[in-house]
């Protein structure tokens, strides 16, 4: 029995080892030269998007024997080597591709050592841009062009995809120099000191993914601000009038209140004489171009209207005759400044009446250039 026993367990033996021998059979052929050994993997590579090139950024970790970096692209067909030097931990690296073709591209990436051994590849993916992109892009709509005493103005409409800034190009009305301002996309109102009835050029700056390292720019637009801006009265005061009827209309500071509902009547009872005058504070210097007047709605109470600039608020100091003008159909009037008087106070006179001796005033703007 015991000899049965030990031939059973020799046959075991036996069967063993050449089922070992029939299984290394199947390794043999990959480890015939030696056991194969591999360069650190790239940790990860990411590409950031050019015009007609790209930027390579990679991460190696414990990498500190890797002395080259291949990339490959269009199926092997161009290739990069790129000598390294990692410290140890985790290290990068980055690398310009140039002079590529606009298109997405598939890349393929392995390190290899100082001893020449290879790493597996590492695959990774990008995009390069170029003219048909930039023939895409278009600057952003103006909304609206604004003039005031202070600045111009630009209202946008909401700007396209990949649009990071918008850029003016004008001449500065302080210092003459050409000038260009950059302003982000995410502003919907810009403002910059260009001076009435100049020309000025604007377009915008797009860049087509994330982080890219190249901006497209649209070609210059032009454009033109208004000839003349609204002179802004918040700080303008309404120092004396000659007379009033406040009970109709409001009395005289509504004037400059904005409203062609209100206005400034003369005294009622008794009946004050002609002429009708109010003097109003601008606060400051003003060169004006010209005058808007307009009197009482449906009331054609005034007539002649005169407009003089001095540098004192004295009614009876000395004044220049800036311009005037009669009333005719409706109750706007325009008065240029053609003495071109300059000062800070305003005088606003009415000489005579359609319907002596009452006059009824709504509004003075001032517009300048």
């Amino acid at each position: 029995m015991k000899y049965l026993f030990y031939i059973l367990i020799i046959c075991c033996v036996l069967t063993s080892v050449a089922s070992c021998d029939k299984f290394t059979d199947v390794h043999k052929e990959f480890i015939k030269d030696g056991e194969a050994i591999y360069a650190v993997k790239p940790d990860s590579v990411a590409f950031v998007s050019g015009k007609q090139r790209l930027k390579m950024r990679l991460w190696m970790v414990n990498g500190v024997n890797v002395k080259e970096v291949v990339v490959s692209w269009n199926s092997g067909a161009d290739s990069m080597i790129v000598p390294v030097n990692f410290k140890s931990g985790r290290d990068s690296m980055e690398v310009l591709l140039t002079g590529l073709e606009e298109k997405s591209y598939a890349f393929n990436i392995y390190a290899i050592d100082n001893f020449k051994n290879r790493s597996l590849t590492y695959t990774q993916f990008g995009a390069a841009f170029g003219p048909l992109y930039a023939s895409t892009l278009v600057n952003r709509r103006i909304r609206q062009i604004s003039l005031t005493e202070t600045s111009a103005g630009i209202e946008w409409f909401a700007g396209g995809e990949g649009m990071i800034y918008n850029e003016i190009k004008y001449v500065s009305k302080y210092s003459g120099v050409d000038t260009v301002l950059r302003v982000p996309a995410s502003s919907f109102s810009s403002s910059f000191d260009g001076k009435a009835g100049s020309a000025f050029q604007y377009r915008s700056l797009y860049i087509p993914q994330a982080a890219s390292i190249d901006t497209f720019y649209t070609n210059w637009d032009n454009a033109q601000l208004p000839d003349t801006y609204l002179f802004n009265r918040s700080l303008w005061k309404v120092l004396a009038v000659s007379d009033e009827r406040a009970s109709d209309g409001g009395g005289m500071n509504t004037l400059i209140d904005g409203n062609l509902d209100s206005y400034w009547h003369s005294q009622y009872d008794p009946h004050a004489p002609l002429p009708h005058w109010a003097i109003i504070d601008m606060a400051s210097d003003k060169q004006i171009s010209y005058f808007e007047v307009y009197r009482r709605k449906g009331n054609t109470d005034a007539k002649t209207a005169q407009v003089f600039i001095g540098n004192s608020p004295d009614p009876a100091g000395t004044w220049t005759l800036a311009g005037e003008g009669v009333f005719s159909s409706g109750d706007k009037l325009t008065i240029n400044n053609s003495s071109q008087a300059k000062g800070r106070y305003l005088k606003l006179q009415f000489p005579d009446s359609n319907r002596p001796p009452f006059t009824a005033i709504a509004e003075i703007y001032a517009f300048g250039k």
